[in-house]
């Protein structure tokens, strides 16, 4: 299921996807202890305080809170998002309360920030008339900068049919929608989406032509996601042109053609496309390195060329993929990228990048950019300090099982320094590969000093395999 994070675009952050109750995170310990906190210190404080305080609980949680006077009756309406969870037990099939959803986004006072609905499709009396009154309620009245709907246990029949109006989601101040697990027919809901820069589309159904009107309609997007959908025509493209987009993902069970006009694309990943025989993946994106062409998109699953993307002032595209909220990661398990790493900005970018698996990383290909080969230990002394013990990659759970390192220099303190933390925090775990084919004839020694020395560090894995090439 679609996890939702609750973004603000000013601030290019994405905030957490809305708190479990705070007993889960207890100690058994812990819960039996009482901790007496005089109520006239909490009513003194002021109510952007409270209303702080409020956002750390659940939506449920908060407006319980409605009984203890007044004043709190009110103060939960100003909390700038709600999560409705409507998870029913269907063993005793009972119909959603539908009013009660309703009842709360009534009651929310001004302008929501963000809100997410999950429900069950198909135990609504009429579900598309039931959607399509949250969603004016949530974009046309409140003015909700981010939305996401998710249909829990649909049964691929009518109840996963998306039905909406015209021009449904083309208000200007809803920024970011994610979809989960419905069927669309048309594409009339996303006219003139001109408003949107995220959209998150999982487990949707849909002929080609709809994928390709919805995203036809969306030109301002910076963040695509297009995860498990599933389109029923095959020998057909999908179309993705943009000028504005930052991150493309595509996953599908079959794909036969793909193609990208992204001119500012900095990441694009992909999963498990079972690309046919005659298949292709052709991509118009000239700051997107490919390296020539050279890499398969069969195989690797994310690109990211942090070099371009730190030069930008922007960073939606890198704070939507580290942003474990958003759940970008949970499949990626093969990783390229473009990286100077005597540049502090990119190598920051970087270590967020590493620090945001949870899981092994199967792959990592990390090709070096800059100027290298031509110059003579010319690192300052600022690139040094940023490479001091501590300072960068520290020895966090970050694993990758193999690593290969492309234009590898032997006297680039900065990259050797990004090996040797590699080998020696057993942050590689089978084997790095290093290329150093690029090294003139003349630093041949150079470079088989390097490599020897890095062989010698004591290793993290005393199994790891290092190796050049």
């Amino acid at each position: 299921m679609s996890l939702f994070p609750l973004s603000l675009l000013e601030s290019s952050q994405v905030l957490p996807h809305p708190p479990k109750p705070m007993n889960a995170s207890l100690s058994s310990d812990a819960r039996g202890k009482r901790i007496h906190i005089d109520a006239d210190q909490i009513n003194n404080l002021p109510d952007d305080v409270l209303v702080k305080i409020l956002s750390t609980l659940t939506t449920e949680d908060a407006i319980k809170t409605g009984v203890l006077s007044k004043r709190w009756k009110s103060l939960w309406k100003q909390v700038p998002y709600i999560h409705l969870d409507m998870l029913v037990d269907l063993t005793k099939d009972e119909p959603l309360d539908e009013e009660a959803v309703t009842k709360v986004i009534n009651n929310h006072d001004g302008h929501l920030e963000a809100c997410s609905i999950n429900h069950y499709a198909q135990l609504c009396k009429d579900p598309n008339n039931v959607l399509k009154t949250w969603i004016q309620l949530l974009v046309q009245e409140k003015e909700t900068k981010a939305l996401s709907l998710s249909n829990c246990h649909g049964d691929s029949t009518r109840s996963n049919q998306l039905l909406l109006s015209q021009d449904m989601f083309s208000h200007p101040k809803l920024e970011i929608l994610f979809l989960y697990r419905y069927d669309f027919k048309t594409a009339e809901a996303f006219n003139n989406c001109h408003n949107l820069k995220i959209l998150k589309l999982e487990t949707i159904d849909a002929e080609v032509d709809v994928f390709n009107q919805v995203l036809a309609s969306c030109p301002s997007l910076k963040v695509l996601v297009l995860d498990d959908v599933m389109w029923l025509n095959r020998n057909a493209c999908l179309k993705i042109d943009n000028k504005k987009l930052k991150l493309l993902h595509v996953s599908s069970n079959y794909v036969d053609c793909i193609e990208v006009s992204a001119p500012r694309l900095r990441i694009f990943s992909s999963y498990c496309l079972r690309l046919g025989v005659e298949s292709t993946v052709a991509t118009n994106s000239p700051k997107f390195l490919l390296n020539n062409g050279e890499i398969d998109f069969k195989r690797f699953n994310m690109h990211y060329n942090i070099s371009n993307q730190a030069k930008e002032k922007e960073s939606i595209g890198h704070e939507f993929v580290v942003s474990r909220a958003a759940n970008y990661l949970k499949r990626i398990r093969t990783l390229v990228v473009f990286v100077d790493v005597t540049n502090s900005k990119e190598v920051e970018l970087l270590r967020q990048l590493l620090s945001a698996w949870d899981r092994t990383l199967i792959e990592l290909h990390i090709l070096f950019l800059g100027d290298y080969l031509s110059k003579e230990e010319g690192e300052s002394s600022t690139q040094n300090k940023m490479w001091e013990e501590g300072k960068v990659f520290p020895n966090a759970e970050f694993r990758v099982e193999s690593v290969w390192l492309y234009n590898f220099c032997p006297w680039n303190k900065a990259q050797f320094a990004l090996a040797s933390r590699f080998i020696t925090q057993g942050t590689v775990t089978k084997k790095m590969s290093i290329m150093t084919s690029l090294v003139p004839a003349n630093k041949k020694l150079d470079k088989e000093a390097a490599v020897a020395k890095l062989m010698k560090l004591p290793k993290g894995n005393e199994s790891l395999l290092i190796r050049s090439f």
